[in-house]
């Protein structure tokens, strides 16, 4: 009972998580948006048609590996009474493992934060930021692929932190973490960035070995002397193991495609996103500095019916969904990163005129290589993008957030118990007031049109 005391707001916070990616899961109508695709390149795993995918197969293994699964279920018609057509399958099906990885990430954030920083109230906040946020909500309840990528990410940090805890160095932890991250960018290539964050990391904590630590950093990030000695193998297995994953990843599929070579496989998905730049632009696509400012939030699914009520009254009630993060959080957690960017460069300096660091300084580190590195690069990329592609970096920007505003509730005055509570509540009331749009809830047309601030929102 005490261990269930001591982890009461984490529990609270998970149960939260589960109920809002599972509430009314098959509800809304299936081939909503990108699940015209996803769930229907996992069936045709099943079904045994062939089909190209601009994607690594991780994401479609998945998706076939939830039907399959369901299907099984006692309660449940057989797969082939659904004759393989995606229209017949149950939406559940194909949603039902998006949700699960969903809910585990909120897990996964909540120990990484605490493993980066010693300290429970940091975590709870992080946990809770990752559970109220719309964006990660919508994309748990849809056949859609992002969410396993921003799961593997996130978790090969939590195993790769792990490691770098160990006093030895644990070539079995090395490995696998090493194989998470093959896993993230077998789901999408942009899943790079996390790996790309990891060996910045590194990087950075090699530097760091050079110089003295000013405060004690034994909770902190710090490379051990064991690791220090092994630094050649530890990033040979990193610079590899990865990628040899990812190539045991497409062996399934090369053997289902059967013409098909590994390297003809690669040269038609860069074909696809660099000969597609031209294209007319998707009406939901935005640009990479819109992104947390959330000016396009992305429409999944839209019904309008006519109801009568009580009064003899006709109302119109929409049933919507909308990729819709949380507004006040996206804003106060880019904040929260361009504070720790400042603090950043003045802990830089000091550390190259003193040779000494604070402990924070690597984590701030951490947290600021793992924004940028997946939030930067997309300004260089020509084809449409869309608000899901923020989400690696948005999970940077509320640990930076987190550490905040853990840092605001440690001081003394009333002025930041209130500045404190004021930002917390925005960010509750931001994810109930837009919740309609997320869960695609009924809410009359003069309520849909007030949560719609902007005229790009619709």
């Amino acid at each position: 009972m005490q261990r269930v005391k001591d982890n009461f707001p984490i529990l609270c916070i998970l149960f939260v998580g589960v109920f809002l990616r599972f509430f009314n899961l098959g509800t809304i109508p299936g081939e909503t948006f990108d699940e015209v695709f996803y769930p229907l390149y996992g069936l045709n795993y099943i079904s045994g048609e062939k089909f190209f995918s601009v994607h690594p197969p991780l994401g479609n293994y998945l998706m076939s590996f939830g039907i399959y699964l369901y299907y099984l279920l006692p309660w449940t018609e057989t797969l082939s009474s659904t004759s393989f057509e995606l229209s017949n399958l149950n939406p559940v099906s194909y949603r039902w493992l998006g949700a699960l990885a969903g809910s585990a990430l909120i897990w996964v954030s909540y120990n990484l934060s605490l493993l980066l920083f010693n300290q429970k109230k940091f975590a709870i906040l992080v946990a809770l930021f990752f559970c109220l946020d719309g964006s990660f909500l919508v994309d748990s309840r849809f056949g859609l692929i992002n969410i396993y990528m921003s799961f593997f990410g996130f978790l090969s940090l939590l195993l790769f932190i792990t490691f770098l805890k160990k006093e030895n160095v644990s070539v079995l932890g090395l490995c696998l973490t090493a194989i998470v991250f093959g896993l993230a960018f077998s789901i999408k290539w942009n899943g790079l960035g996390f790996f790309g964050a990891s060996l910045c990391s590194l990087f950075i904590l090699f530097l760091l070995s050079k110089v003295k630590p000013v405060d004690n950093i034994k909770n902190g990030l710090l490379i051990s002397e064991s690791l220090l000695s092994k630094k050649v193998h530890v990033v040979s297995i990193l610079l590899l193991l990865p990628f040899i994953t990812y190539a045991v990843i497409w062996i399934p599929e090369l053997i289902f495609s059967e013409q098909y070579s590994l390297i003809d496989r690669h040269i038609n998905i860069s074909s696809y996103h660099s000969e597609n730049i031209n294209q007319k632009a998707h009406p939901y696509s935005s640009s990479w500095y819109e992104w947390p400012f959330m000016t396009k939030p992305i429409g999944y699914y839209f019904l309008s019916r006519e109801m009568m009520t009580a009064s003899g009254a006709q109302v119109t009630i929409f049933n919507s969904v909308h990729l819709f993060p949380n507004l006040a959080l996206y804003l106060c957690s880019l904040f929260a990163v361009f504070i720790m960017s400042l603090e950043w460069m003045n802990s830089f300096f000091k550390t190259l005129v003193t040779r000494t660091y604070e402990s924070e300084f690597a984590i701030s580190s951490f947290i600021l290589v793992g924004f940028y590195i997946n939030f930067i690069p997309w300004a260089f990329v020509s084809r449409s993008t869309f608000l899901y592609h923020y989400q690696p970096s948005s999970g940077f920007a509320f640990m930076a957030l987190g550490l905040l505003l853990y840092k605001i509730g440690l001081k003394q005055g009333a002025q930041y118990r209130t500045l404190y509570c004021l930002v917390l509540f925005l960010i509750v009331a931001a994810s109930i007031y837009w919740l309609p749009l997320q869960l695609g809830l009924d809410i009359d047309s003069e309520s849909f049109y007030n949560r719609m601030w902007s005229k790009s929102w619709i």
